[in-house]
């Protein structure tokens, strides 16, 4: 999935909810996750501070600058009553770069597979109510040669639209590479264009 399809938010930081349900507590807690192995080690860090839960939920949706990427577990309730909804709840939310764990510790009262499925929807849409988040900028990767008559000009572009310079090489011509807001991207590109008379074509890298 593109994350230019839509606009994204990440974590700021951490967020914890405590809801009672027909006697169950359900925990819930969404923090940031930049890729598989970081959501995989907050799950384990949940799982380490309630070691007699009844069950740790889990969904993650990580990898919100590139490709996306999943992961759930109903972690002993019964399938589909508790992964499943909190990661429908996760990719319903434009929240990225997460991983969202629901302890529960059984409270005697049977909920039925409805019941789950509206506890752990519930606690996930609570936490993430309260999760502080900021707007994912997505950015292109740009590599450029240009020759040295328009380098001090294309430089100038580079820092007036905000871009970051990854590398530089100076031989024959020289040889950038970049990486920009995709929002201004575009702009740039034709203003590119115009500073050199057509010989500079800006291209992102796939």
């Amino acid at each position: 999935m593109s994350t230019s399809d839509s606009v994204l938010r990440v974590p700021r930081s951490t967020a914890e909810i405590t809801l009672t349900i027909k006697g169950s507590r359900f925990i819930a807690r969404a923090q940031a996750a930049a890729d598989v192995a970081a959501a995989n080690a907050a799950i384990d860090s949940v799982r380490a501070k309630h070691p007699t839960a009844t069950h740790v939920v889990y969904a993650f949706r990580v990898g919100g600058n590139t490709s996306e990427e999943y992961g759930m577990s109903d972690a002993g309730e019964p399938k589909g009553t508790a992964g499943r909804p909190t990661l429908e709840v996760l990719r319903g939310s434009g929240v990225v770069d997460v991983a969202l764990t629901t302890v529960r510790y059984f409270g005697g009262t049977k909920l039925g597979t409805g019941g789950l499925v509206r506890a752990y929807t519930e606690a996930a849409q609570a936490v993430l109510a309260e999760l502080p988040t900021r707007t994912l900028v997505t950015r292109v990767t740009v590599r450029v040669k240009v020759g040295y008559e328009h380098l001090d000009a294309l430089q100038r572009l580079l820092k007036a639209y905000g871009a970051e310079v990854l590398e530089q090489d100076y031989a024959e011509d020289a040889s950038l590479c970049f990486r920009v807001e995709e929002a201004r991207f575009p702009e740039l590109q034709q203003r590119a264009r115009d500073v050199s008379r057509g010989t500079i074509d800006l291209i992102p890298t796939p």
